[in-house]
């Protein structure tokens, strides 16, 4: 059989919203940011039961123009876990401000609370704000009032890296990237849904809000192309095109969710390897961002997949041994759990156009892997 090649993630355009898309190029929309932008900002924050969404080209620039407006800057420092796609510790370093890595716990792979406190300990007087990632969805093994209780004794800002976890909740039932003074999510290529490229601040902290608004429209003192201008800021603006995307996205998210949750369950169900490990998700408050394989074989199961036609990714590799970090004062430190993940994980095909017999496909050939 000629079977066709799995990939690890495309995105679910579906007819719906090329129909969208269509609709709105033929009305005679200007494609800048406009109305469907505010539309999509009103969604978002609604889906996410807060104050406001502020919408951004990336994700990336969303974590950028959050510490920009907290105004943290050189002098400052960041606490990042150890174990983050790079542009969260990157926003930091273009920001001004330095980078301090922390280690993640096991097996949620969220900040560590205790390393967390040893690095405070030591370093409280010059913190101006730790960077949560709740990695693919999940929340850490202790309660997120715990961290929010070490922000306040520290007074400093609590900002949540909430790329990954569109659609999860912690089990006070609060949708992640909506506790700390800000959250931030991406609306890139892999992610729930996608608009291309794309992110979302959301907070309701009134004053941030009105900073970042202004900030994000270079600065100016009122909207609808002023040009006057209060302080400094940039062009960081959507296109109502990309918004129409999101919207209607949006409106089938639940349905985005249920099909990854599903899949979730059949996989975890059928593969039974003793070389293999999938971690866990709680279900019923995180929807999965990718379905991750833990393995002491981690280049030999990524080549067992692709000669079986099925695409893999490497699970982040730690932040602070990168090439990127080498003037990095510790780039020779050791942070035990962002290691092992760095050297046994796995990301395996999860998106939402896989159908059962594809997962079935899937964990077929993970439980025939057997390393050399």
């Amino acid at each position: 059989m000629n079977e066709k090649f799995i990939l690890q993630y495309e995105p679910a355009i579906g007819n719906q919203d090329i129909k969208k898309i269509n609709e709105y190029l033929e009305s005679g929309g200007f494609i800048t940011e406009y109305q469907k932008t505010k539309d999509f900002e009103n969604d978002i924050s609604n889906f996410c039961n807060v104050k406001e969404a502020i919408i951004f080209p990336n994700g990336t620039l969303t974590l950028f123009s959050i510490l920009k407006v907290l105004g943290i800057k050189k002098g400052s420092k960041v606490i990042v876990p150890n174990y983050t796609m790079a542009a969260t510790a990157f926003s930091v370093i273009e920001a001004g401000a330095e980078v301090i890595f922390c280690d993640i716990e096991w097996p949620s792979l969220c900040l560590s609370l205790d390393n967390l406190n040893e690095i405070l300990e030591r370093e409280s007087n010059s913190v101006s704000a730790i960077m949560f990632m709740p990695a693919n969805g999940r929340y850490p093994s202790y309660d997120i009032n715990d961290l929010l209780n070490v922000c306040r004794k520290y007074n400093i800002f609590l900002i949540e890296d909430s790329a990954q976890a569109l659609g999860s909740y912690y089990p006070s039932g609060e949708h992640m990237g909506t506790v700390g003074i800000a959250g931030s999510f991406s609306f890139s290529m892999p992610k729930i849904i996608t608009t291309g490229q794309g992110g979302a601040v959301v907070s309701s902290n009134q004053d941030f809000i009105d900073s970042l608004r202004k900030y994000r429209d270079f600065g100016r003192s009122s909207g609808g192309g002023s040009d006057n201008h209060d302080s400094i800021g940039l062009n960081l603006k959507f296109t109502d095109l990309q918004a129409v995307l999101g919207i209607s996205q949006l409106k089938r998210i639940n349905k985005l969710i249920e099909k990854k949750k599903e899949n979730y369950k059949l996989l975890h169900k059928l593969v039974d390897n003793p070389y293999l490990n999938l971690l866990h998700n709680d279900i019923n408050k995180t929807t999965p961002w990718f379905y991750e394989v833990n393995t002491n074989f981690q280049m030999e199961l990524s080549e067992w997949l692709k000669d079986n036609k099925i695409g893999s990714r490497v699970m982040y590799p730690e932040l602070n041994k990168q090439k990127a970090f080498e003037f990095h004062k510790q780039h020779k430190d050791t942070f035990p759990i962002s290691k092992k993940i760095s050297k046994q994980g796995l990301w395996i095909p999860s998106h939402p156009k896989l159908d059962k017999e594809k997962i079935i496909r899937i964990a077929d050939v993970l439980n025939r892997f057997k390393p050399k």
